[in-house]
């Protein structure tokens, strides 16, 4: 016999991640760190040794300057799935609620104002 497996998580704190967020993450991560990269290593090109003079230092200074950006749009994008988690706690699960029976009192904004004395 296999050993059991654990239990899956409760479906409140998954429901928020749903597939359509988990593509645009994968966007995001992919943009977070492709980007940088692309851009240091076209940046790179133009640093040659017999056109800047210390070239092995201004390498190293745009790769900094990649991994720096790409630390920042990381943190920006754990930023993001911090905001749609709370935004999700906060709305709570939908609760449908059973239709008043017919022919009963249906409450209305005129019952909750202070009645006036005759």
């Amino acid at each position: 016999m296999s050993p059991a497996l654990p239990p899956l998580p409760s479906e409140p704190f998954t429901a928020w991640f749903t597939a359509r967020l988990r593509r645009r993450l994968a966007w995001a991560l992919a943009a977070c760190l492709a980007l940088p990269w692309a851009g240091s290593e076209f940046a790179k090109q133009f640093v040659q040794p017999g056109l800047h003079n210390d070239a092995a230092r201004a390498a190293l200074l745009i790769d900094y300057i990649a991994i720096g950006t790409a630390l920042f749009g990381l943190s920006m994008v754990l930023t993001w799935l911090v905001g749609a988690w709370v935004t999700a706690v906060m709305k709570g699960p939908t609760h449908l609620g059973d239709a008043f029976p017919p022919g009963s009192h249906r409450p209305s904004p005129r019952d909750d104002e202070p009645q006036q004395r005759r």
